[in-house]
């Protein structure tokens, strides 16, 4: 393949000057680019997407591809793709195929570098159709699809018309898949993925069944159990793959610490626009003081959170979807093992705890209500236990815990105190964790930002709630 820009001399494009990929970012490249069809498989933290974007930055800087569509969760769109392409890659023009039917077709048909879609916005006849066009006319080169797992089974709509792209792509457009966890419940969720990433790879079967009976075993009626070499049987068709854990990776740090923009549901962005709306002409009147100040933020964050409390003590459940799937996703990469999830308030503390029981995880929670040796028995359950997640209210027990068979927290809602934060984290960066840490903040609005923006700078919370009421 001949080269413009040699791979040794390509500029690594980055937000920071100073910025340097990871070796194994890096590696990762160098693999993507030596197969157009391919899995990554990498942990969660050891930033696949930004190995997905310079692989596809230098074939086009090379002319070796004109458009890349990339087909991902609908909250992550904007909040991980369109922000990573916009930060990093200046020269780089993106459009967001959301809306109605005109609206993604448009975007679709437009000459920007990147095309990003949802996963059920493939599914539209029309806009399959677009698509269609676009690789059979050249213009679309490579095809990222983020969230592979969305695909797993490959009856549903979406997987059918997934297939229906690849089969028009063929082996000349080249078809990345990425997923932390490929199988989380079932190895014939491998199946459907194949399907759309590699279907040529060497001992795929054409039919379900057959592959179903490769892996599974049947115990009775529609009851079917994993056979022993199943997960040997499931890496041989989700080749090639390239996999680096994160404890593997040396020059990762020991401990990072991420935002994960989260969209608002339309019902918490009108909610949430009401209740700014009021605060901010209570602040102008000055009608919101130092005394009362946190107490009026905590509503802004309680709507983020998808639970507010009126005045009179009753609970309002508020559609927080997105932030939920956005925590199921991550739940999912740790391998479905140990989480540890922080949320400020009780009520959505509540909702999180039925959130992972409907989804058959083992659940339990932590909070100011939880006596002393129920707290301790939960504790004993997630450290040496089958305790699978366990919800904790930071503002009661953020003190003497030692959650290190997790390595990753999720921050749910935030709590406005630096102190209670330190701690928070505390619980899985102290003595005896062996494995390196991710900590994601959820962040839905500018109060959310803002009441970050503070943790990090590790200012004096109290004096500064009330200044963000200029700034919400």
């Amino acid at each position: 393949m001949s080269l413009r820009v040699p791979f040794a001399e390509y500029a690594w494009p980055s937000k920071s000057k100073d910025f340097k990929p990871f070796q194994h970012q890096i590696q990762s490249v160098i693999f993507l680019l030596q197969n157009k069809r391919a899995y990554n498989f990498s942990d969660l933290g050891t930033g696949k997407t930004m190995s997905h974007l310079w692989c596809a930055d230098f074939l086009q800087v090379n002319d070796k591809v004109k458009q890349v569509l990339i087909i991902s969760p609908l909250s992550t769109m904007q909040s991980v793709w369109g922000s990573e392409i916009f930060l990093n890659f200046p020269h780089r023009k993106y459009r967001i195929a959301h809306g109605d039917r005109a609206s993604r077709i448009a975007a679709i048909n437009s000459k920007a570098d990147y095309i990003i879609i949802n996963h059920d916005g493939i599914a539209i006849d029309e806009v399959e159709d677009a698509i269609i066009r676009k690789i059979r006319s050249g213009d679309i080169g490579l095809i990222i699809v983020d969230e592979l797992t969305a695909f797993k089974k490959h009856t549903t709509k979406r997987s059918k018309a997934m297939q229906r792209i690849e089969r028009a792509a063929g082996l000349q457009v080249g078809l990345h898949g990425i997923t932390g966890a490929p199988t989380p419940n079932s190895p014939t969720e491998a199946f459907g993925q194949a399907k759309i990433v590699n279907p040529y790879v060497k001992g795929m079967p054409k039919y379900f069944k057959q592959f179903q009976q490769s892996v599974e075993y049947q115990a009775a009626p529609y009851m079917w159990f994993p056979l022993p070499n199943a997960d040997e049987i499931v890496n041989k068709i989700l080749q090639p793959a390239v996999r680096f854990k994160r404890d593997d990776c040396i020059d990762i740090p020991e401990c990072q610490y991420i935002e994960k923009v989260i969209e608002f549901t339309p019902e918490q962005k009108a909610i949430y626009k009401q209740m700014k709306d009021d605060l901010l002409v209570e602040y102008s009147q000055g009608e919101i003081t130092a005394v009362n100040a946190a107490v009026k933020m905590s509503k802004l964050l309680q709507i983020a959170a998808g639970s507010v409390k009126d005045d009179n003590g009753n609970v309002m459940q508020i559609d927080s979807s997105t932030r939920d799937e956005e925590l199921w996703e991550i739940f999912e990469q740790t391998g479905k093992s140990k989480l540890v999830v922080f949320s400020a308030f009780r009520a959505s503390i509540s909702h999180l705890e039925e959130f992972f029981r409907k989804r058959g995880v083992k659940v339990a929670s932590i909070h100011g209500s939880v006596d002393h040796d129920s707290r301790a028995q939960y504790i004993r359950d997630f450290q040496d236990g089958d305790l699978q997640v366990l919800v904790i209210q930071p503002q009661s027990s953020a003190h003497g815990i030692t959650l290190t068979a997790s390595n990753v927290i999720v921050w749910y809602s935030l709590v406005p105190s630096g102190e209670i934060h330190i701690q928070a984290n505390g619980r899985i960066t102290r003595a005896g964790q062996k494995r390196k840490q991710l900590i994601y903040y959820f962040i839905g609005c500018k109060a959310e930002q803002r009441i970050l923006k503070l943790l990090q700078d590790k200012g004096d919370m109290s004096h500064r709630v009330l200044n963000l009421f200029e700034e919400i």
